[in-house]
């Protein structure tokens, strides 16, 4: 996640709640914070650090092990039961951290992974990129987590992956490519579309504009990709694989979508969106400065902004579409997480190498 821009944006809702109790515990971890993830099923929650996952849990949210990762993380996943969290390294390296022993092993020549739970077992995808004679290559390759065999999907010369994305499913998996050239102001872009089935690229569908981050609807029927030099987002329809351009009047960084399918929430340069999926479009919610993240509850009720600018975490009810409350947490917060159950959030800052830990309505 990267460090906050400089930039204007909309004047945050007043005046503001007092809420300092939702404020239960600030941990201190003494280095930047680069990422955050909640385990799906224990109060846990596992943060990026400079060369290490610190783990904080328990009723006081104290530290409860440091696990030792090389390669500078900058981006945490974690499977859908648990059990495995994925550490994307700089330097084209993934560490899996086995949570029963914290053992760590690493996926070479990878920037992504993507496990995908099929009906024949468990598969982790892995993308990776690297330059050859001067140009850009990208590879997707697949391990079968039962035998650690490892078999090659595809190669995209002159094509980055951006990003991997899966269906809910696990029939399909998504792949953002961005085509590298040095004749075009801007890159174009497609998705490649894997079969778990096959193990193989079917189709790809062409974007126009190159894709910055690569998001799949929790019904597996849309996907969404944004494109920050163009002010876009991207709608796919996975079915009819028709792409529907939705402008914005910012440059996106990244995407939630709720888990009805119905709204996406964008942050933006100096902004934040929200986009009607049914219509397609798109209304401004005024948060505090430079919004940096966005979580979803598990509900759906609420979405959770972190302000980069301001020190704050602006609290939306997804339903009305305004901002309800607004929590100090001071500093320069940037990534989020919720717990399982809705109790919690985790905030992270990059700058300051603290978490706070809020009490929030589940």
């Amino acid at each position: 996640m990267a460090p906050g821009l400089i930039g204007d944006s909309a004047e945050p809702p007043e005046p503001k709640s007092e809420l300092a109790q939702m404020v239960i515990a600030k941990i201190s971890l003494g280095d930047h914070v680069s990422d955050i993830v909640a385990s799906p099923n224990d109060p846990v929650a596992y943060v990026a650090l400079p060369d290490s996952i610190a783990v904080i849990g328990g009723s006081v949210h104290d530290v409860s092990r440091i696990v030792p990762v090389s390669g500078h993380p900058r981006g945490l996943t974690m499977d859908a039961d648990g059990t495995r969290l994925y550490v994307s390294n700089y330097g084209d390296s993934v560490s899996e951290i086995d949570i029963a022993d914290y053992r760590v092993d690493v996926i070479p020549g990878a920037s992504f992974v993507q496990r995908v739970e099929t009906v024949d077992g468990t598969l982790l995808y892995a993308a990776g990129n690297a330059i050859h004679g001067g140009h850009c290559g990208g590879r997707i390759s697949v391990i079968d987590a039962e035998e650690a065999k490892v078999a090659a999907i595809a190669g995209f010369d002159n094509y980055v992956i951006t990003g991997l994305a899966a269906a809910a499913e696990g029939n399909r998996v998504y792949a953002g490519l961005s085509l590298q050239s040095a004749y075009r102001q801007y890159d174009s872009g497609l998705v490649g579309v894997i079969d778990t089935a096959a193990n193989a690229l079917i189709h790809t569908i062409d974007l126009g504009a190159s894709p910055d981050t690569i998001n799949v609807s929790p019904d597996g029927s849309m996907l969404y990709t944004t494109h920050y030099d163009h002010k876009l987002v991207s709608a796919v329809d996975l079915a009819s694989q028709s792409v529907t351009p939705i402008a914005l009047s910012d440059g996106p960084l990244g995407v939630s979508i709720t888990p009805d399918d119905l709204q996406v929430y964008v942050t933006n340069r100096c902004s934040l969106s929200v986009i009607d999926t049914v219509t397609n479009e798109v209304a401004p919610i005024a948060v505090g400065d430079l919004p940096r993240c966005v979580r979803i509850s598990p509900d759906g009720k609420r979405a959770y902004v972190s302000n980069f600018g301001d020190g704050s975490v602006s609290v939306i009810d997804t339903i009305a579409q305004c901002v309800t409350d607004t929590v100090e947490v001071g500093g320069h917060p940037e990534a989020l997480a919720v717990s399982p159950d809705g109790h919690h959030l985790y905030v992270g800052d990059y700058w300051s190498g603290t978490v706070t830990v809020l009490s929030v309505q589940p």
